[in-house]
């Protein structure tokens, strides 16, 4: 991997120009990165990359993404789409020869993330998924707090990513053909994922799951966020698992947008052998001298927005020619899992899942 030299300015090109992007990604993001310039705005609603390019002074702004990768000038696209046009704009990023951040989900099927992991390899190019809770000041300290061995050898986790009545109105959140998947894609990727980091990512084995439609059809709950095309709504409302790994632990993930709850939740707790603790709010729970102790993680002071902070980190894997803050690997068994899930409740059977090490993108 070939570093980028701290000398030259750092040259960015947006991919997608909605909430996220305008919102966390680019600022305060890409504007707390030194020597970082955003010169190229893509979107296939012009008016909504025109304006962006405005309001920034971007000087280029296209609806077509295979035109913003070809300016020789970009070193790096940062990717804000439909889950589903993930994939087509990430590779042909790579075989344009720029690194690559992608708003999580990275790709919605193992076979796409294989074909990415592949051409990553290929290229020898930083390739990032946005999971920007690994970033934030509460997660980074509990790693820590694992990671000294406090929590000893994990065997169970809880992962919970559920809503009362927050479903996202926008198509690209609830057309199959946009989306990829409904709050398991959305939101149950950003708790599967953390939770997965800080268990230092066992490997998945076997996979159960179970997938719902309970009220998006209907009009029992109401929306936070507005209205939605129930004729279009296309993805379930509702998923949750039950996961294997080949240490021996095991996993409950919950994910919804609509359910009876007194409010939104986005936690994962993992029982240890010595103590258990609960993301993000640090508590724990543990034993010293036969006396129950409960306790706190306090978050690490100083730390910038967590979407900063990633980005900031991916920045700097280009400039150094580190390793993604994110690996592909790890990215491969989050949406394995999340894949599992949903292939398990169509097929009504329990999913076993291969070594993907040793798997090809040809595979």
């Amino acid at each position: 991997m070939v570093n980028h030299p701290m000398n030259q300015p750092l040259k960015i090109g947006l991919i997608g120009c909605g909430g996220v992007m305008r919102g966390f990604h680019l600022n305060p993001g890409w504007y707390a990165v030194p020597g970082a310039e955003v010169i190229a705005a893509c979107d296939l609603y012009e008016p909504g990359s025109r304006k962006l390019a405005a309001d920034f002074n971007i000087p280029h702004t296209f609806t077509d993404f295979r035109d913003l990768l070809a300016l020789k000038e970009i070193d790096a696209v940062d990717i804000c789409v439909p889950n589903k046009a993930h994939t087509p704009a990430v590779l042909a990023a790579l075989e344009a020869g720029k690194h690559v951040l992608c708003e999580k989900p990275l790709a919605v099927s193992v076979e796409e993330v294989l074909a990415i992991r592949a051409a990553a390899q290929k290229t020898g190019l930083v390739l990032m998924t946005a999971q920007h809770h690994r970033f934030s000041e509460a997660s980074v300290a509990i790693k820590a707090w694992c990671d000294s061995g406090a929590l000893g050898e994990v065997y169970h986790a809880r992962v919970n990513a559920t809503r009362r009545n927050q479903l996202p109105i926008n198509p690209g959140f609830i057309d199959p053909t946009l989306s990829g998947g409904g709050p398991c894609m959305d939101i149950g990727v950003h708790a599967l994922d953390t939770a997965l980091w800080l268990m230092g990512f066992p490997r998945p084995v076997r996979v159960s799951g179970r997938a719902h439609t309970n009220f998006a059809k209907g009009f029992d709950i109401p929306g936070a966020w507005g209205e939605w095309d129930r004729t279009l709504f296309g993805v379930e409302d509702f998923a949750s698992g039950y996961v294997h790994f080949s240490n021996g632990s095991t996993m409950v993930l919950e994910a919804s947008w609509l359910q009876h709850q007194e409010k939104e939740e986005l936690n994962a707790t993992l029982q240890g052998r010595k103590s258990s603790i609960r993301w993000p709010s640090g508590h724990f729970h543990t034993v010293t001298n036969r006396a129950l102790v409960d306790g706190m993680v306090l978050p690490q002071q100083g730390r910038r927005p967590a979407h900063t902070e990633e980005i900031i980190a991916f920045a700097d894997a280009i400039r150094n020619g580190k390793p993604s803050p994110v690996p592909v690997d790890e990215t491969l068994h989050v949406i394995a899992i999340l894949e599992a899930i949903m292939q398990s409740s169509r097929l009504n059977e329990e999913v076993t899942l291969p070594d993907f090490s040793k798997m090809t993108a040809a595979a």
